[in-house]
């Protein structure tokens, strides 16, 4: 039987590494998803707004979508999608992941174009 209070990822005697310490504002909002990708681990905010920021572990602000309600902006995610609820990261990129208060899930690539639709019934 294991011993529950001694668990490890790796092997027992391995160095740890320090952690990486940054900080973000408040007002980027929740913590929507986290991605791998080729810079490393990075976390997806959304604020009350709507407004989407990328965040690398650092802390550092890699890149921000801005959310729109009637005149489409370029690159912009209606708000009309929802609140964004996951990411993914794949050889084309990073795409999104929104469901709005219907239950319609959308796809959508970090660009703003929608590729795919789900209904809930």
């Amino acid at each position: 039987m294991h011993d529950l209070a001694t668990q490890y990822a790796g092997a027992p005697n391995a160095p740890v590494a320090a952690p990486t310490q940054g900080s973000v504002p408040k007002a980027y909002g929740r913590v929507a998803a986290a991605i791998a990708d080729k810079i490393g681990t990075g976390l997806i905010f959304e604020d009350s707004g709507g407004v989407i920021r990328f965040v690398s572990m650092t802390g550092m602000m890699e890149g921000e979508l801005a959310r729109y309600d009637q005149t489409p902006t370029h690159g912009g995610i209606p708000k009309s999608y929802g609140h964004l609820v996951a990411a993914v990261v794949n050889g084309a990129g990073t795409g999104l992941v929104f469901e709005d208060a219907q239950g319609v899930i959308r796809f959508v690539t970090i660009a703003g174009k929608e590729e795919g639709e789900l209904t809930r019934f």
